[in-house]
């Protein structure tokens, strides 16, 4: 409904509380009429034709119509009911009915309504007026649990002293990973990527101008709400009952139960609740489900700061925000997450700052060179966790393992099998890489990246960029650390560094001639080439056959280019 709002009503009076100088609202007739069935019998003055009430009074005037409309409709509902239902009166105190009716007076037409009673036990008055009335029964509600709360067994929530908070802090502030970050705060125990990240920090968290400050910390906030929920990040802790592991989130810990504890049994007994699959996509529900939804994707979201980390995406989409980047590795990233998470994992950033101490100008010396070795070694093997059962090597990843597993499955089945080739494979992925590279399984059509100074046709983009740095650039990017010797390819230093400079145990013996190999391919390739007398590598220009691919390739090399050098 519209209002006349008067602009200047300092001359004006309000007929209901007889102030001056606020805000004016000429009031229509329903109003009107309302306002004179209130004054009732001392009404005696003469109508006035412009009646004006300030903003307060006419808010009132308008719940008093609601009121009076909503009791109006009410008596009505009262009235439909006693016709096909007689309520019972109550006098007792142990029993009550209640009469809720949905009302609404701008779209409410018709009857919505329930009778509740509560379900206690009858008295005898009770039972003999049940015999003669009909009394409506209320419908019982059973809340179901919620799932994250069927998953409490699986941690225990531990609320930590000020002395385990002291001892937490300073086991972090020893790690390495604190110690040689190059971006730090001393305050918070915190190591940051890069120098902008770290001024963005100390600007938010290290503001003394806002009211309520952390204690352990010193970290300041602008509502007390703000500072309650970031002291619980220092006393709360979620512990794992199975391994009694310390999170600092809940669904840290149940991520971390369905990936490590999932198939094993525990004090609760393993049911269907606790696998892997159900875990993740609770833990995925609980960061998603939500009333804050996305403008942008509508992407739901149960808490503002989730919302607040989904919208960072887009605002780098957008150009609004700086892409997340490493600055000691030189690496940009999509999201803050993915940074945090190669900070976190990544072996080269660990080593990067761990090299940054020794002598930059003494780089090739003997003693550096042994110091590099050890560092990387060191880490490479601090974050090797997983082990695989059946061969003992050592993942950093859980999906790394999980694939080596299924290539373990699929070469006792014998499905990493080359028939037309006559090879056997180690593992899924160099047999997938087989057969899209191999010249016996591929066809012209695939041969879509071309080299535009030659002319020559390469599968991928990997293969072309190879060939225009050894053949057209002559850069050599492909280099063995140990011996210099340059590849042309990453995959050829990778055999040469397996065949050359890592130290295997000669375990594989020949049963023919009793000579000793690192590996079972290259005791294979003997057996195959000087005991069997097989030649399986043919010449697909000549009828030349060859038991060693070397002699292979170094045939084609020599005979046949050179042939096509000639012609043209």
């Amino acid at each position: 409904m519209k209002f006349n709002i008067m602009d200047n009503p300092q001359n004006i009076v309000c007929c209901g509380c007889l102030s001056i100088g606020r805000k004016m609202i000429k009031i229509d007739l329903e109003r009107k009429e309302c306002f004179h069935q209130i004054l009732g019998d001392l009404q005696t003055v003469a109508d006035f034709k412009l009646m004006y009430l300030c903003w307060e009074c006419t808010s009132r005037l308008s719940n008093f119509i609601k009121f009076k409309s909503q009791v109006r409709y009410a008596h009505k509902c009262l009235q439909d009911i006693e016709k096909d239902l007689k309520l019972v009166s109550q006098s007792k105190l142990n029993t009550q009915n209640t009469l809720i009716i949905n009302y609404d007076p701008e779209t409410s037409e018709e009857l919505d309504w329930h009778i509740a009673a509560s379900e206690e036990k009858e008295t005898p008055s009770d039972q003999q007026c049940s015999e003669t009335e009909t009394v409506v029964q209320p419908k019982k509600k059973i809340k179901k649990a919620s799932k994250s709360k069927r998953l409490m067994h699986l941690y225990k929530e531990i609320e930590l002293t000020e002395s385990d908070i002291e001892a937490e802090r300073d086991t972090e502030a020893s790690s390495d990973s604190f110690v040689n970050a190059l971006f730090k705060c001393e305050k918070c125990v915190e190591a940051f990527p890069n120098q902008e990240d770290l001024n963005d920090h100390n600007l938010k968290k290290h503001n003394k101008r806002l009211r309520f400050s952390c204690l352990v910390c010193e970290c300041y906030f602008g509502t007390a709400a703000a500072l309650s929920y970031h002291a619980n990040k220092h006393r709360i802790r979620y512990q794992c009952r199975s391994c009694r592991t310390r999170f600092g989130t809940k669904s840290k810990v149940l991520s971390h139960h369905a990936r490590e504890h999932s198939s094993k049994p525990d004090d609760h007994g393993a049911d269907s609740e606790t696998t892997p699959s159900v875990v993740a996509g609770l833990v995925s529900e609980a960061k998603s489900a939500g009333p804050y939804s996305c403008e942008i994707c509508e992407k739901k979201f149960r808490w503002t700061t989730s919302l607040r980390k989904h919208m960072e995406t887009h605002r780098i989409e957008r150009g609004q925000k700086r892409k997340p980047y490493c600055e000691s590795c030189r690496l940009s990233f999509t999201t803050s997450a993915n940074l945090r998470k190669h900070v976190k994992t990544s072996s080269r950033h660990q080593i990067i700052l761990k090299l940054r101490k020794l002598d930059v100008h003494a780089e090739d010396s003997p003693e550096n060179q042994a110091r590099l070795e050890e560092i990387r070694c060191s880490v490479t093997e601090s974050k090797q966790q997983h082990y695989c059962p059946e061969c003992d090597k050592k993942f950093l990843w859980r999906g790394n393992l999980l694939r080596h597993l299924k290539s373990h499955q699929a070469r006792a089945n014998g499905n990493l099998v080359c028939v037309p080739c006559n090879r056997k494979f180690s593992s899924i992925a160099t047999f997938k890489q087989h057969m899209k590279m191999s010249m016996k399984h591929i066809s012209e059509n695939d041969f879509n990246y071309m080299c535009s100074d030659c002319g020559n046709k390469f599968v991928n983009k990997t293969r072309l960029k190879d060939h225009i740095n050894w053949e057209h650039l002559k850069n050599y990017i492909h280099r063995c650390s140990d011996c210099k010797k340059v590849f042309k390819t990453r995959t050829s230093l990778y055999l040469h560094r397996q065949m050359v400079h890592k130290e295997m145990s000669d375990n594989h013996l020949c049963d023919h001639c009793g000579k000793r190999f690192p590996s079972q391919a290259r005791l294979h390739y003997h057996i195959t080439a000087l005991h069997n007398k097989e030649t399986p590598y043919k010449c697909t220009t000549c009828s030349a056959r060859f038991s060693w691919h070397s002699c292979l390739t170094r045939h084609v090399r020599t005979i046949h280019s050179k042939e096509k050098k000639s012609a043209t």
